[in-house]
């Protein structure tokens, strides 16, 4: 197949797009002058720089700083070196850090001159940035050396340089593979055999000529070059040219495109610097017109004779299927040229074609797409009505064919359900924890989903959590000074690399142990980190930790405290019934606190049998000028009798041991971490639509 278009800058937006479509192309030529070229731009780099360094060691020569930081960076974040942006930081951070440490005070661009100036230097850095710094400094050693050559030409500077790289074999691994890595390694390949093609032409005509010239003859143009050096041509690709491109050659299908008015046939009149066509028209004795107007007239007349000649030659080429497109919207009209095809179509009768896709990926989606509707109609149409066979048939072919999503066993949603047993069968008891409580209740369907998995990874912000809470557990009555001196020992626990976002954690961390230092001021502890498992109605196992119980006036009464290191903390109407309070006063009331009895003389020795609760409170140490108090009265004193608390925690263990779960949409929703799994949102909507 071939696409013909009227000019090259056309081509270059056809080849894109086809390219983005996963499309081979085949593009005669390039858009960019060789110099610029992605895999050439690199070496060229390369060579100057080792030219440069190797001048620098004159000493006749005033170099101080012969290695430009900018295109050093260039060319680690090139093929050659292989780091991306956040690699390129992190190189320049760690030679930083080095500097710091020796005593130093140069700036990352002295730095990163540095390591490519003397490949040892790379040697100290850390693994991750160290690999890629010592490939360039390799490539850069190892044209310096060729350059210092008596008879050095770039030919044999470039070779050594591109040698170095060890890229040959990568990019023709991926050639041979196919698909788009594989089209861009063609074309990186092509770009190398131009620059050797370019550097043997040169030298060829100018033997005495220095690797420097070679590389200011390159920077000297502007305009993509012609090159006779070999080109690879995949097969089963699409050839992109121009009608001249086109000439002598057949496809069985070619595209002539962007056939629009003011582009084909285009008009302006086109002649050479100093009017060599009408002396040649002279010496032909044929006759140039009288007046201005006719010359202008005559000339136009032979314009519009090459731009048909071009056009015909375009669409000739084709053997089996020639295909011929034009825009006709506001802005675009076709070209007349467009009616010599075929003549347009009546008013109104214009058909509308949906956009087909390029690759298999795409085919199957627009396949399936179709065989939804196509099943939707046919069962809207009634008894009789024609089955959806042709998509259906398609997609069996590039099943059988192997191609990914085409076979029906794969879709989501078209298997059965693998089961429908409970999660705990028959009268099996559901263990719950209080902590949990709250968010069964709310949705049970997100509890379903962070239990099979649907959690995000842990941040900084809980793992600063659980180091406040256990230097809270480690000082149930400390003062100020004694937490502080916990929190520097632990501190280094949370593993993160020093920066501001580490200065901020810390200042968040320092705030609330003197808010946590505030509260516990003026209370007693008389256990910490208490385990708890009691048995609730016929299906609940409540079974957790309560962080503090503390004393109250009454000797056969605690009241149970829960640290909470977030922000934003509950109303204090919605604190009356906090289900994880409430929880925790239900297991303090069936006895969850006997026998949990802590080491002698620690908190927890006094811990008095048959306790009773006294009330619950959160303690929000997350923000405030000092720990915010949410508490809850005794359940006794409730108007029930806290019979909700009971009624609460059965209800959540009958939910959490069924096989459906619901999905309600809560105040805890814009925080879900399975938003686009649910179908109460519109993210996840699709999945049961």
């Amino acid at each position: 197949m071939a696409v013909v278009a009227r000019a090259g800058g056309q081509l270059a937006a056809l080849r894109r797009g086809l390219l983005a479509a996963q499309v081979p192309v085949n593009l005669l030529g390039s858009d960019v002058p060789l110099r610029d070229e992605p895999a050439v731009r690199p070496l060229l780099e390369v060579v100057g720089i080792a030219l440069d360094l190797e001048a620098a060691v004159d000493p006749d020569v005033d170099a101080a700083s012969p290695v430009d930081p900018d295109v050093v960076a260039d060319l680690l974040t090139s093929p050659v070196g292989g780091l991306d942006v956040v690699g390129l930081r992190r190189l320049r951070r760690a030679l930083r850090a080095e500097e710091r440490a020796g005593g130093g005070g140069r700036a990352s661009d002295a730095l990163l001159a540095e390591v490519v100036e003397h490949p040892s230097r790379a040697a100290t850095l850390p693994a991750t940035v160290r690999t890629p710094a010592e490939r360039v400094a390799r490539v850069v050693e190892a044209a310096r050396v060729a350059a210092r050559e008596p008879d050095a030409d770039a030919q044999s500077v470039l070779w050594a340089a591109w040698d170095a790289t060890g890229l040959a074999e990568r990019w023709q691994r991926l050639a041979l593979e196919g698909g788009t890595a594989g089209a861009r390694a063609d074309r990186d390949l092509d770009a190398v055999l131009a620059l050797f093609r370019a550097a043997e032409t040169f030298v060829d005509r100018l033997p005495q000529a220095s690797a420097r010239a070679f590389l200011d003859y390159l920077g000297s143009q502007d305009l993509p070059a012609d090159t006779l050096a070999a080109q690879a041509v995949g097969a089963g690709s699409v050839s992109a040219l121009t009608p001249a491109g086109a000439a002598g050659g057949e496809w069985d299908v070619v595209v002539v495109t962007g056939v629009q008015d003011g582009v084909w046939p285009d008009l302006r009149l086109r002649d050479s610097l100093l009017g060599s066509q009408a002396l040649v028209e002279l010496l032909a004795r044929r006759e140039l017109g009288g007046t201005e107007g006719e010359a202008g007239a005559a000339a136009r007349r032979a314009v519009l004779a090459d731009e048909l000649r071009a056009f015909a030659v375009a669409v000739s080429r084709a053997r089996r299927r020639l295909v011929v497109t034009a825009v006709d919207d506001a802005d675009e009209r076709p070209s007349v040229f467009l009616d010599l095809v075929q003549a347009a179509p009546e008013e109104g009768r214009t058909p509308r074609r949906r956009e087909a896709s390029l690759d298999l990926r795409g085919l199957v989606a627009s396949l399936r797409r179709d065989l939804v509707e196509d099943a939707v109609t046919a069962g809207s149409a009634g008894p009789g009505a024609a089955e959806p066979r042709n998509a259906a048939a398609l997609l069996a072919d590039l099943a059988r064919a192997g191609v990914s999503g085409a076979d029906p066993a794969g879709w989501y949603g078209a298997g059965d359900v693998t089961s429908d047993a409970p999660l705990h069968p028959g009268d099996e008891r559901v263990v719950v924890s209080p902590s949990r409580v709250e968010l069964v209740d709310a949705c049970a369907l997100r509890w379903a989903l962070e239990t099979a998995g649907g959690t995000a990874p842990d941040a900084t912000v809980q793992t600063l959590g659980t180091l406040v809470h256990a230097v809270a557990e480690a000082l149930p009555d400390g003062g100020h000074a004694a937490l502080a001196a916990e929190l520097d020992r632990r501190f280094p626990e949370l593993g993160l690399t020093p920066g501001w976002p580490a200065t901020q954690t810390r200042r968040r961390a320092d705030a609330m142990v003197e808010r946590l230092a505030g509260y516990l001021k003026d209370r007693t502890a008389l256990a910490v980190e208490v385990p708890f498992r009691v048995d609730i109605g016929e299906r609940a196992t409540l079974r957790g930790v309560i962080d503090r119980v503390e004393a109250t006036d009454d000797p056969g009464a605690v009241e149970v405290v829960d640290l909470k290191t977030g922000r934003n903390a509950p109303s204090k109407a919605d604190t009356e019934q906090h289900a994880q309070l409430g929880a925790y006063q239900l297991a303090v009331e069936l006895g969850g606190l006997d026998g949990s009895k802590q080491p002698e003389g620690g908190p927890g020795a006094d811990l008095p049998d048959g306790a009773r609760p006294a009330g619950a409170r959160l303690v929000y140490l997350g923000t405030g000028r000092n720990a915010a108090l949410r508490d809850q009265p005794a359940l006794d004193e409730q108007p029930d009798g806290g019979a909700w608390a009971a009624e609460l925690v059965d209800g959540v263990a009958r939910t959490m041991a069924g096989s459906a779960f619901l999905a309600q949409e809560n105040r805890l929703c814009g925080s879900c971490p399975v938003r686009r799994t649910c179908p109460a949102q519109p993210e996840g909507r699709q999945v049961i639509a």
